[in-house]
Formats: structure tokens, sequence, C-alpha cells
């Protein structure tokens, strides 16, 4: 068992439900302060820090990692993950409301080694005010964000289950869909991964609602039109112990899922995984393909934002985002990968 491994079980058994999502609170400012541009602090990283030279894990292959601190309190709790058209930027949302900006920065063999221009903003509510921040979180609990084909971008919250459209992610956003049932998920288990598909469809999926309310069940997921009406459920069989946390859509209509996983015999895990376009439509079981597991002693966190991009060589660049739920005992990491078409 790895140090670090060690120090996680240890601090678990003390402090078991910050771990898995009730992390310690961070030092928030007030909704109009700590807005514009942010300093952050950025760490290259290996993908095993106990093997610098393994470059591959599963189907993909290591193309740079950061760990990414910084001492303003509102900084952390990333959840969804987009990047700008040009691929160059990315968009985070946060569980306390919030949104990040960032522009990518790469060495000349197109390696991860940076962040710059990194600002952070207070996302609106439909009444055009900023988010309310509460100790239950109710209104500002963002979990995933996704940018549509016309430049609109969609944000979905858990506590209050709902996904906001916003055509500016400064201005005032509109509700756009409460799919039928979510009512029934989990006040911290609703609507964490969604994605637009070619199609113009969108599908959505929840982290801890299952069918007929069994551990073992099924994970529910609906697929919504582009005005935000259910078009059916959806259904993800699971894998272990492992929850969806976010998605992303390749142009054949295949999607990408994101799972993380953390118990106190082996810490954090992550798994990628992907659905053929098939299997996706309404009352199906959505069975997947695994493409890689991160398990300890590699650099693995609480991973929850997931974005692919095209590679110019060919395939797709993923970039994985973690989420340190405000808590000293967890890290942010954003790694890139490369996978093959």
């Amino acid at each position: 068992m790895s140090a670090r491994l060690k120090f996680l079980t240890a601090c678990a058994a003390l402090l078991g439900p910050a771990l898995a999502g009730c992390g310690l609170p961070g030092l928030t400012a007030s909704a109009d302060s700590n807005y514009g541009p942010l300093r952050i602090g950025t760490q290259e990283i290996h993908l095993n820090p106990e093997a610098p030279d393994q470059k591959a894990v599963g189907v993909l292959e290591f193309r740079g990692g950061l760990a990414l601190s910084s001492r303003n309190g509102n900084f952390g709790g990333l959840s969804g993950l987009i990047l700008t058209p040009k691929g160059d930027a990315l968009i985070a949302v946060t569980d306390q409301g919030d949104l990040l900006r960032a522009k990518l920065l790469h060495d000349n063999k197109g390696w991860l080694v940076g962040l710059g221009d990194v600002s952070l903003q207070r996302l609106r509510d439909v009444d055009g005010k900023h988010l309310s921040r509460r100790p239950d979180k109710r209104d500002q609990d963002a979990e995933a964000i996704e940018r549509l084909a016309d430049g609109s971008y969609l944000v979905s919250f858990e506590v209050r289950h709902r996904i906001l459209r916003y055509e500016s992610l400064r201005e005032r956003p509109t509700l756009f869909a409460r799919p039928p049932g979510i009512k029934k998920a989990p006040r911290n288990g609703g609507m964490e991964a969604m994605t637009p598909l070619p199609d113009g469809r969108i599908l959505v999926m929840t982290e801890k609602f299952r069918t007929k309310g069994k551990k073992k069940g099924d994970y529910i997921g609906w697929l919504l039109d582009g005005d935000g009406e259910s078009l059916g459920q959806v259904f993800w069989p699971g894998s272990g112990k492992f929850r969806p946390t976010d998605l992303a859509a390749l142009p054949n209509g295949d999607v990408l899922l994101l799972q993380r996983r953390y118990t106190v015999a082996g810490g954090p895990a992550m798994r990628l995984s992907q659905i053929p376009a098939a299997r996706i439509k309404p009352g199906a079981r959505m069975l997947d393909v695994e493409l890689a597991q991160l398990t300890l002693p590699l650099s693995v966190e609480n991973f929850e934002g997931l974005a692919v991009f095209p590679d110019p060589a060919g395939g797709w660049t993923v970039y994985l985002l973690s989420d340190d739920n405000f808590n000293l005992l967890l890290r942010t990491l954003l790694l890139k990968f490369h996978l093959e078409n």
C-alpha cells in the first residue's frame, strides 16, 4: 500500500462522509466579490508518480497533467467541463455556482504545461440575480455544462434539480428542463452528467438515482429534445461501485462516459467507457465498453469533468478534471490524454 493510500485510508476512517462528497467548506466570499482574474498555481504531475516513465493507461496515452491550487477561497469544487470552440481554453462550473475560464498552455510537443488568463465569475439564476449562496447548496450546485450548436449553454444543477439555458453565460438564463421523475432523485445524486448528441438530442445521466431504489439497480437518465422535452428514459447498468459523473459525445453519435469511485480500501478511482450510438435510444440499457481505469498509485482523484476535442493529427484529445469538494485532503487535477479513433 502506497504512502498516499495509507494516508487517505486513515483520513477516511475519521472523515468518511467528507471524502464521499460532503467536503469541508471553502472560504467563501460574498456573491459580488472575487470576480475577474484569478491567481492560480499549477504544478506539472506524472501519470504515475511511482513510475514517471508510464505514458499509457488502457487505450489512453498521457499528454500531461497539472495539479491546480489557489489562495482564493472560491476556487475548487470543479465539476462539469467543456472546451471553447477552438479547443484552446476550458470552461468549468463549480459546486458553488461559479464559472471558471482558463486558457490551455502547451509546449511545442503538444503536452499540457499550464493555464493562463484564468478568471472566475458567478452564474445568474432565472430571476437575473446571482445564484444565492446557501449552506445547503439549494440553488448553486452546478454539476454539468455543455455548449449547444447555436452557441447557447446548458448547465445542470443538483439539490434543486433543473437544467438552465444561457444564451450568454454572463446573462439571465431560462429554465430548460426538469425531466419527469427527477424530483425523486437524491438531493446530491441528480443530473450529474450531460451532453448534446449530433442529432440535436440531449443525453442526461444521474449519479445516484437508480431503478426501483435498489443500490444495484440501473442508473436512470433521459433523452431530451432541443426544447428540453423528454423523449423517454435511458438506463446505464453500472460497473461495480462506479457512478456517472460526465458525458461527451463524438461526431458519430457514440458517447464517452466518465465515472468515479471511492472506497476506503482502494481509495479513489476513475473509469472511462464508450457507449455506442445504437444503444442510445429511449428505453434502452446503454451497455458500454471500458477504455481505461485509473487507480492508485496513478494520479487519480474525484474526477467529475470530461471534455473531448479532435486532434489535428487524428484521434481525440481527452481532458479530465477533478472536483476537490473544497476538501483539504483532495486535489484539483487536470489531465490530458490522446485517444485513437
